[in-house]
């Protein structure tokens, strides 16, 4: 283990709640959960201290506490102008839809950056802070604190059967880290009204089982002293990574085992004969609290989906599903570009046949204009390559992947990812590079906007022949949609880059190198001639990280 490094993990409490306690004005004291059809999926900590439970039905939970406040997701669909909002709440005609939580979430995150460029989102509510660089600077700033004096932890939790040494080099970080996460946690509640758990430790296994020791809205340190008790009491299903599949093989491989300490008398030999090698030697490490994963920054999601599970349905219901999932990724498309200026250039198909349970893909070029009714018609192309595989069909989902920036508009990704220096420097850009503040003008809504652009389109739709990717009908996911994610590889990035310049140059009359617009007046650089199997090879499937 690492004991220089200080990571943090913050959790929303009860986060969708939240949101709608602000949305609403309602008082936090009051009990309130949100509901998705005849289910809940957030409760606040008032309705969980009457009895009301996340697996609750509606009925269940208004009989355990009769004032209840109810507040049903936003749902898309049937709406009148083909605009997403909250319409009548019909499974059947309907989806579910978490784009207020998505925004509210980066409301969060952006108050974030200003303490710390490295952070990982984990989910739409909880986070991994990696603030070591900003622990040493205050270190070095504020002198010795080798004989204890001047630090204090008091608004900080110790986890049960440790104490801070004030004279352990290692622990004084944590102390600091500490006091880093207490002022990210008051910057947040101040600028947005959201409060969070957190946990303060060496690495994320610990900070994370940190957070969740003292809810709601308190924080936690663990230092490595905690980690013998907390392994010895602490049930393996509980570490994350050990909750599904693997957890599952343990338990059969290994009945009579509950806790991480159980996990680490097992013989080598053992672990390796059941599960491996290399997951013997990742377990060995879990179970005593060692993971040294590096927080992975990850702001900018890869891929950009809509889902919807249905009965057992045919065409006619397929296609009218198809339009609300374009509806939906249409808009968060649109969304992505007016905050970050990327321009998608794959759109994925993933549809599950309710026969075999069998899920297939598709995928295809993204249409240039963006409008529901061009999402839907591409969309529907791309079903019908699998249809005979998929049909009947019980869930789809349609995606947005292969994201490119357009040169015009890296000015708000250097914004959006730029620390607390930075970011008070860079021209607000964007709705959330700036949050809370006027930003410039919205970028076109249309994608690149200018001939050259429509040229590459062009180019990449030519490049990115039937059998580039998945060939038809191939079914290779395994579990939902949601766990595989379509990107296009760094070549690709790189080569569709080059050709954007190439083509702006040539736009512009200036050529590259001594060609056009050059000193001296060479003759006029011919445009270059781009191969229908220049993307070919490149665009690939990559498994969700």
């Amino acid at each position: 283990m690492d004991r220089w490094r200080v990571i943090l993990h913050l959790d929303l409490d009860a986060f969708y709640c939240q949101v709608e306690h602000k949305r609403l004005g309602i008082d936090r004291n009051v009990p309130l959960a949100v509901q998705q059809w005849a289910g809940l999926i957030a409760v606040n900590y008032p309705a969980r201290a009457n009895g009301v439970g996340r697996f609750c039905d509606i009925n269940e939970a208004k009989t355990a506490c009769p004032d209840l406040r109810l507040v049903h997701v936003e749902t898309i669909g049937n709406t009148k102008g083909g605009k997403v909002g909250a319409v009548e709440a019909n499974k059947g005609t309907s989806k579910a839809s978490l784009a207020r939580y998505r925004r509210a979430s980066f409301e969060v995150i952006n108050v974030m950056k200003r303490f710390s460029d490295k952070i990982e989102r984990a989910s739409i509510d909880e986070v991994y802070i990696d603030v070591t660089a900003l622990v040493d600077d205050r270190l070095r700033r504020s002198g010795d604190f080798s004989d204890g004096g001047g630090l204090e932890w008091s608004e900080s939790h110790v986890a049960e059967g440790a104490a801070l040494n004030p004279s352990s080099e290692h622990d004084i970080r944590l102390i600091m880290g500490a006091k880093v996460c207490k002022e990210i946690r008051d910057a947040i509640k101040a600028e947005t009204e959201y409060e969070m758990s957190a946990g303060i430790s060496h690495n994320k296994l610990l900070s994370k089982l940190a957070s969740a020791m003292n809810k709601p809205n308190k924080q936690t340190i663990v230092p490595t002293s905690a980690v013998p008790s907390l392994m010895s009491t602490l049930e393996y299903k509980q570490i994350n990574g050990l909750g599904g599949k693997l957890g599952d093989r343990l338990v059969q491989l290994f009945p009579g085992l509950k806790t991480a300490l159980d996990l680490q008398g097992v013989p080598r030999e053992d672990l390796v004969r059941g599960l491996g090698e290399k997951t013997a030697g990742w377990l060995q490490q879990l179970c005593r609290g060692d993971c040294d994963s590096d927080v992975k920054p990850n702001l900018l999601p890869k891929s950009l989906n809509a889902c919807k599970s249905f009965p057992a349905s045919e065409l006619g219901a397929v296609k009218k599903w198809l339009l609300i999932l374009a509806e939906e990724l249409s808009d968060r498309i649109l969304e992505d570009h007016e905050d970050f200026g990327r321009t998608p250039r794959l759109l994925v198909l993933h549809a599950r046949s309710s026969k075999t349970y069998e899920q297939h893909s598709s995928q295809g070029p993204m249409p240039a204009k963006w409008a529901k009714e061009r999402l839907f018609e591409h969309a529907m192309r791309l079903f019908e390559k699998i249809q005979g595989e998929c049909l009947p069909c019980s869930r789809l989902a349609l995606g947005a992947a292969g994201f490119v920036a357009e040169e015009r508009n890296m000015k708000k990704l250097e914004t959006f990812f730029s620390a607390a220096g930075e970011a008070e420097e860079a021209r607000p850009v964007g709705r959330r590079a700036a949050i809370g503040t006027a930003g410039g003008e919205a970028p076109s809504r249309e994608a690149g906007g200018g001939k050259r652009s429509r040229a590459l389109d062009a180019w990449v739709e030519r490049a990115a022949p039937a059998e580039a990717g998945l060939a038809e009908g191939e079914s290779t996911i395994e579990g939902a949609p949601g766990e595989a994610e379509w990107s296009v590889d760094r070549a690709t990035l790189q080569e569709i880059n080059r050709q954007r310049y190439l083509l702006d140059m040539i736009s512009r009359g200036k050529g590259t190198g001594g060609g056009v617009g050059a000193p001296g007046g060479a003759a006029k650089r011919k445009k270059p001639a781009v191969g229908q199997s220049s993307l070919s090879n490149f665009f690939t499937r990559r498994p969700a990280s």
